[in-house]
């Protein structure tokens, strides 16, 4: 079960003044050296079963690794999403009966039902990292995104902040963080995922 907070940011100064802190409330804050560069593609069968069925598969390429994530259906309220997750790291094949035996590939295959996968979309992200801990623990990353949703020959940008636990991390550490960021800076409730977002505009094209 993947728990996680969405949040748009419209200011460059918030991703700034974020990678500079060392401590919010009970929180230590780590940025990571180095932002990380994604390049995501999602995908779904011809007749748009995945869609229908309400999951979003996704394969990511980091450069030196690759993982394919199958995502169920979110419950968003004010920004926080709780929705099943499935991961796998896979090699070049993006086929899912390539993948190593794994969960994410047995519900995979299943939901398509013998239909081939095309690329519907792409994502380009760049990502920083930012680790929360809490008594010498790491209870959530904080992401500072910006990129760019590629689809059908349309393209929205985007900013945005998440935050994900991580290990042994309770809901109440996700609703502490939350609280002293959205107290310091303007975030806004992103209520669409960026998959969403980039079925919005692949929708926009079949409306015309």
């Amino acid at each position: 079960m993947e728990i996680e907070a969405k949040y748009r940011v419209d200011g460059q100064r918030t991703f700034d003044d974020l990678l500079s802190l060392s401590a919010l409330g009970p929180f230590r804050l780590a940025p990571a050296p180095n932002p990380e560069d994604q390049r995501n593609t999602y995908f779904d069968t011809a007749d748009s079963r995945l869609r229908a069925a309400r999951y979003g598969l996704r394969v990511r390429d980091l450069g030196a690794r690759r993982i394919a994530t199958l995502k169920g259906d979110a419950r968003v309220v004010d920004g926080v999403y709780e929705r099943e997750e499935w991961e796998v790291a896979i090699g070049d094949d993006d086929r899912p009966e390539s993948w190593p035996p794994s969960e994410a590939r047995e519900r995979t295959l299943a939901l398509l039902d013998g239909a081939p996968l095309l690329p519907i979309l792409t994502i380009r992200t760049l990502r920083r990292h930012i680790y929360a801990s809490r008594d010498g623990s790491d209870v959530a990353e904080i992401s500072l995104d910006e990129g760019l949703i590629s689809a059908g020959g349309r393209e929205e940008r985007l900013r945005e902040l998440e935050i994900e636990l991580l290990g042994a991390a309770t809901r109440a550490d996700l609703d502490n963080l939350v609280a002293l960021l959205r107290g310091r800076y303007p975030l806004v409730p992103e209520e669409r995922s960026k998959l969403a977002r980039g079925l919005a505009l692949l929708d926009q094209i079949t409306e015309i």
